[in-house]
């Protein structure tokens, strides 16, 4: 049967900043939003709306400025800051994953500048490489919306039953479940190749 392995790309093949605090630090602005509790990326309402096609890009950092206490520019550039690099070992474990016959896909939450970016085949080679490159923004729909799965399944042409999915969102991963993916939650501040080779080793998948 044929199989797609498909990745979430932020906190599964690239590692990014997973709190807005986090990505304000990397980004080098003060935010008022640095001296309370960390506030998750997907925790952000405005940031869910924009990456689902609900407010344009202005619109979006406005309000985040208005979230983290700075102005647009400052949040501009920590959301710019969010990507930052592929995890050790990605290139090679999607190249072996291709040897052994199996498809291979992104379906990501995430926005029009960021997508252009990860579309750099300099800076983020695996995913710009990728067969299917799905983004919620291009769909105009979000995870953990189950629609959105059926769209990816739609744009694709796999069935449920062939889909084996990597997330580090745990609700996206239990959605994902829920219409019939092989899903598999990853910890973004873990080794994420090791995680997956784990899983399909199990699977008696891959070696």
């Amino acid at each position: 049967m044929d199989r797609l392995i498909c990745f979430d790309i932020g906190g599964v093949l690239v590692r990014i900043s997973q709190t807005w605090q986090e990505a304000a630090k990397y980004a080098g602005v003060n935010v008022t939003l640095a001296d309370t509790p960390p506030l998750f990326l997907a925790d952000a309402d405005p940031m869910n709306r924009h990456q689902a096609g609900h407010i344009d890009y202005a619109t979006y950092l406005h309000e985040m400025g208005q979230l983290m206490g700075c102005p647009s520019e400052h949040a501009e550039k920590a959301h710019l800051s969010i990507l930052q690099h592929e995890y050790v070992g990605i290139p090679e474990f999607v190249a072996e994953v291709r040897e052994n016959g199996f498809r291979t896909a992104c379906l990501s939450n995430t926005n029009a500048p960021h997508w252009e970016d990860l579309m750099n085949t300099e800076k983020f080679p695996t995913v710009a490489n990728l067969e299917f490159r799905c983004a919620s923004h291009l769909f105009q729909l979000g995870k953990p919306d189950p629609a959105i799965y059926r769209r990816f399944e739609a744009e694709t042409g796999f069935r449920p039953d062939q889909i084996i999915f990597f997330d580090d969102n745990r609700q996206n991963v239990e959605a994902a479940n829920q219409v019939g993916w092989l899903s598999f939650r990853i910890d973004p501040y873990g080794d994420t190749v090791a995680q997956m080779r784990e899983a399909l080793k199990d699977l008696e998948i891959l070696n």
